[in-house]
């Protein structure tokens, strides 16, 4: 008998003809277990990253927080280059996901706008232990996440920039900010909060933390709409 902790309980099962009807029912249900498993591994990831960084970040300690042992971290993502690699991957392709499909959805302004001010306050919400880790690898040297966030983001930040130039040219955005810049401005007003937040929060303490993420869309939205517009 396995033990439930057995790497092997968490595999994909092998589908064989021989298996009996009823025994194939059951295979979704282990391979959904096996996706919860991983998602809980990233998040255990995600945060000892964070916290560490890659050189201090230990399996172990991740294996435990998310409930598992070792080897399944091993069996799934190879080593800890590989989880750390997946760590970013999931995230960046949330957010390209999204935000191929806000250029997909609109193609006037405020809509384009406030669709990305959407994608990137919940982006920057959601893995705000993400930016914590890129924040530590800059100020370290190190550029390993960094890299990877470029080559993967690229695609989706050139086709903003080609909307925004597509804009320009309709007289739907000011002339006189080259839409790379535009682009550039929009991403530090979103995300400067989420990487720096406790310094804005010692500056200038929320007055009602609870609808912290809703007002900052709106006023992120109506500066960028204000400051764009012809």
């Amino acid at each position: 008998m396995r033990r439930p902790d057995d790497p092997s309980s968490d595999l994909p099962p092998h589908r064989d003809s021989s298996v009996p009807p009823s025994d194939r029912s059951r295979q979704p249900k282990r391979e959904r277990s096996a996706a919860l498993t991983q998602e809980r591994i990233l998040d255990s990831a995600e945060q000892e990253f964070a916290a560490r960084g890659f050189p201090g970040a230990r399996l172990r300690e991740i294996a435990v927080a998310a409930g598992v042992q070792p080897a399944l971290i091993h069996h799934y993502f190879g080593d800890k280059q590989g989880l750390y690699e997946a760590v970013i991957g999931r995230a960046v392709e949330h957010m390209s996901t999204a935000s191929w499909r806000v250029l997909e959805r609109h193609t006037d302004l405020e809509g384009l706008v406030r669709g990305f001010v959407d994608v990137m306050v919940d982006f920057s919400v959601t893995h705000h232990n993400l930016l914590a880790i890129m924040r530590a690898e800059v100020l370290s040297g190190a550029g390993m996440l960094v890299d990877i966030i470029r080559e993967k983001s690229r695609p989706i930040l050139q086709a903003v920039v080609a909307v925004a130039a597509k804009l320009q040219d309709n007289g739907q955005l000011r002339k006189d900010v080259a839409p790379s810049e535009m682009v550039r401005s929009g991403l530090s007003l979103i995300l400067y909060p989420a990487v720096d937040g406790s310094v804005l929060e010692a500056l200038l303490p929320e007055v009602d933390p609870s609808k912290t993420v809703e007002r900052r869309k709106n006023v992120v939205a109506a500066l960028l709409l204000r400051g764009l517009a012809p």
